[in-house]
């Protein structure tokens, strides 16, 4: 058995738990049918009624599927969307997760991220995720550091804590995959300072400068830093100013996760932080646009009401 079979077995059995008479969707765009087809040879050994729906490309331009594939998602115990662009933060997943879906997605996910899901230790990664999910759930003020100029205050207020954990086993439940983390929106009162891109919102590996965000009460109000801010305020442009509202902060828990230039993954390593502009309904926030850009920070430090939680990237939590 290849790593890739082992990592689609992890998914359609440790994650979701698949049972014989539960209805599942696999949906995958062109560059993703090989993977899509792993997991629908895995679902098929587990239940009697799965199915692999290939959509086109064109329901990219709003980061949404085409109506009639919202209404099937309506009608699944269990969806599995690997897709070019994601679709986590749109009306249909969410509007499937209420009608008691269980959904996985995968956003461009590379086979290499892929394989290592084979390697995930997902009692581990929720034990972890669901203590630092309750940390952030008390919390009052984050203050995050990092060597390369980020320096930042998340205001955290009443925010909520949020785990992913991979365990997508209850009715409704939701994981992006890779799974692992600990995330909350933030309160915009008291959200200040730089951050620092080189992961994410659309930084290419060949790029020569990193994004510059300065963040003042929770909105992204000025962006610097050569071809990827010129490309990222084209991209906010096009949603309108909620864009640029400072989303999410999140904290990796996945040891079997690394660092690869693809942001999910990214964020999901043990001890990166991330943050995000743009859609945070998925995790307790409120505000309501068609776009959800991660932003990854590597080697930060992070203190929760005066305590050290990661140091230099590396967890010391107790």
């Amino acid at each position: 058995m290849t790593k890739l079979e082992k990592a689609a077995q992890a998914v359609v059995g440790r994650a979701l738990d698949i049972h014989k008479d539960e209805s599942v969707l696999i949906i995958a765009d062109e560059p993703f049918l090989d993977l899509a087809r792993l997991l629908f040879t895995a679902a098929e050994k587990r239940s009697r009624h799965s199915h692999l729906l290939q959509v086109s490309q064109p329901y990219i331009s709003k980061h949404a599927l085409c109506p009639a594939v919202e209404r099937l998602m309506q009608e699944m115990n269990v969806i599995l969307a690997l897709t070019s662009f994601s679709i986590s933060h749109t009306p249909g997943r969410r509007e499937a997760c209420r009608r008691g879906a269980r959904f996985i997605t995968m956003p461009a996910i590379t086979n290499e991220t892929f394989a290592r899901i084979a390697d995930m230790d997902f009692t581990r990664i929720g034990r972890l995720s669901r203590k630092l999910a309750d940390i952030l759930t008390i919390a009052k003020e984050i203050e995050i550091s990092a060597p390369n100029g980020t320096r930042l205050r998340v205001g955290a207020g009443s925010a909520k804590g949020y785990a992913d954990t991979g365990e997508v086993t209850r009715p409704g439940a939701f994981s992006n995959m890779p799974a692992g983390e600990a995330c909350m929106a933030p309160e915009s009162v008291g959200t200040e300072g730089e951050l620092v891109v080189v992961s994410g919102m659309g930084v290419q590996r060949d790029d020569r400068d990193p994004l510059h965000l300065a963040i003042r009460e929770g909105r992204c109000v000025r962006i610097s830093g050569g071809d990827p801010a010129l490309r990222l305020r084209r991209r906010l442009a096009v949603h309108g100013p909620e864009a640029r509202v400072v989303a999410e902060f999140g904290i990796g828990t996945n040891d079997a996760a690394r660092p690869s230039g693809y942001a999910l993954e990214d964020e999901k390593v043990l001890g990166n932080i991330h943050l995000a502009l743009g859609n945070n309904l998925s995790f307790g926030g409120t505000n309501d646009v068609p776009i959800h850009l991660d932003a990854v920070v590597y080697k930060a430090s992070v203190v929760i009401d005066g305590r050290r939680i990661i140091d230099g990237g590396r967890m010391v939590l107790d």
